[in-house]
């Protein structure tokens, strides 16, 4: 009952979306996946960010995301998913973020890894130089050592890398809205733009499939 009367609201919410929205078309802005995930729940709209340290769009993109973050719509479940392209650095980058992830670390020490990378120029290729920065930090290192060794932290780092074969993930950033659009990479504003777009038509789609 309350997917039915949630229906015409959604739809009346893309009718009245800015003229530019109008303008993102599918094939040209955004991509129906290869393989596409059906949300956990209908009433939900899933965002998954695909993102790596080192890259300098991703870098520029993070202050509009989180600027988004703020005021994010309550139906909506956001994720933040690391490449794992077939690079040793990418890879260890990836299991890093689920490290931390898993120790609970703030993510002012995400921003830090960001921030030495781009504003200091410190690549952090190896471990050992992930380390020195996260001790800097503040960050019990024989804690990140253990975790980067732990089940949990592999069990994610396959279920990302699977998540970039379905979704044909073959640059950063991404975003992949309701496990079925994926979109092109764009500055920060329009990147926002098309993401509160494609977040609107999701949320429509699944209410239409749930009547």
């Amino acid at each position: 009952m309350k997917m039915k009367l949630l229906l015409p609201l959604l739809l009346t919410l893309i009718a009245a979306m800015p003229a530019q929205a109008e303008d993102f078309l599918e094939g040209q802005h955004y991509f129906q996946v290869f393989r596409e995930r059906p949300p956990t729940d209908p009433a939900r709209v899933e965002v998954d960010e695909f993102f790596w340290y080192a890259c300098p769009h991703c870098y520029n993109l993070e202050p509009h995301i989180k600027g988004w973050l703020k005021n994010k719509p309550e139906h909506v479940d956001f994720t933040r998913v690391p490449a794992m392209f077939e690079r040793d650095n990418v890879i260890m980058h990836a299991k890093t973020f689920y490290a931390l992830e898993s120790m609970g670390v703030d993510w002012a020490v995400h921003e830090a890894i960001f921030e030495a990378m781009h504003e200091r120029h410190r690549r952090l290729n190896t471990q050992q130089e992930v380390e020195s920065l996260l001790e800097e930090q503040g960050v019990d290192v024989a804690a990140y050592r253990k975790a980067m060794k732990g089940f949990s932290v592999n069990v994610k780092a396959n279920q990302a890398k699977d998540m970039a074969q379905d979704f044909e993930i073959s640059g950063v950033p991404t975003l992949v809205v309701g496990g079925k659009y994926r979109t092109r990479s764009f500055d920060g504003p329009k990147m926002v733009e098309l993401l509160e777009f494609l977040i609107a038509k999701v949320a429509a789609e699944q209410a239409a499939e749930g009547n």
